[in-house]
């Protein structure tokens, strides 16, 4: 038997509060919601527990809080048989936290306060610096200091470690972590800001993902919702669609996506193939409430794509 993909993920890890609306609030409004869910996020944590789910081997470096919501979140990594040696507890900040609303046709708007994940440093890289180097993929995020995205990339890129980068909550890139980069997952309203125009249609996202080619990035795959993805690297561009489902909650779908994507690149399928198999991933965390708890299980995916 072969053996598992080695996943190793830089970057943050939230305690989630989720509120489950009819319809988002408006400024000044006082809106009644009819369910709540306490469950563990943060983009970096997502990541990581989504690929442990899909059968990667999973070590994840990060920064919590030594409060409650820190020691739960360490307990419940380890439950889904992450490596957390590296999950450092922050004795001056908090855990991270993010309040999540969803109304009923499952969009969402969320506020995040970073907490301990602010505090991820280089030093806390380098000493997980054997992590990175001996994985098939590294996975980082931006809910963590650039700094410690940067000397991530730059040991798993010396080691030659496929570097893939979720450029959310979206901010200004250096080109110095872009031709780190090998893969980038931004969606259509990250790509926007990244390179400053409108994506509008695949054409528009094509031409946005060209530039950011231009300044580094090998590869990309631009997440459009119901629209699909698109991928481009040096071979083209191509197109692949969404898996249609009836979607209750997208909060962690792209996470979903990505982590899906990194065990199937580090399985040795194709960009395309990848990103067949990480759509379903993502298309079947959408059809439950919450963030990592609605990340399905490998079989799950297996049953869902004999099925189709």
């Amino acid at each position: 038997m072969a053996s598992p993909p080695r996943i190793c993920v830089v970057g943050s890890a939230n305690v989630d509060l989720t509120f489950r609306t009819p319809r988002l609030p408006t400024p000044g409004e006082t809106l009644a919601g009819h369910a709540f869910h306490l469950g563990m996020g943060g983009k970096g944590a997502n990541q990581a527990v989504a690929a442990a789910r899909l059968g990667a081997k999973v070590a994840l470096i990060a920064r919590v809080g030594n409060d409650t919501f820190g020691q739960e979140a360490i307990r419940r990594y380890r439950a889904e048989g992450l490596d957390a040696t590296f999950v450092r507890q922050d004795a001056q900040c908090p855990t991270g936290t993010a309040a999540i609303v969803v109304d009923d046709a499952a969009e969402n708007c969320i506020i995040v306060v970073a907490g301990a994940n602010a505090s991820l440093s280089q030093e806390d890289v380098r000493d997980a610096s054997t992590v990175i180097q001996n994985a098939d993929v590294l996975l980082c995020q931006l809910e963590t200091p650039l700094e410690a995205t940067l000397e991530a990339f730059r040991l798993a890129h010396a080691a030659g470690v496929l570097t893939v980068l979720t450029p959310a909550p979206v901010m200004s890139l250096p080109d110095s972590l872009l031709q780190l980069c090998d893969l980038c997952v931004p969606n259509r309203t990250e790509l926007e800001l990244l390179v400053g125009r409108k994506v509008d249609s695949p054409g528009d996202a094509q031409f946005a993902a060209s530039m950011l080619r231009e300044r580094g990035v090998k590869t990309l795959v631009v997440t459009m919702g119901s629209r699909g993805a698109l991928l481009l690297d040096a071979e083209g561009a191509t197109h692949v669609s969404a898996v249609e489902v009836a979607a209750v909650d997208s909060t962690g779908a792209g996470d979903a996506f990505t982590a899906g994507l990194a065990v199937w690149l580090a399985e040795g399928f194709s960009l395309r193939e990848a990103a067949q198999q990480a759509s379903i991933v993502g298309a079947l965390t959408a059809t439950r409430l919450g963030t990592q708890a609605a990340f399905p299980s490998l079989a799950e995916v297996r049953e869902w794509m004999g099925s189709g």
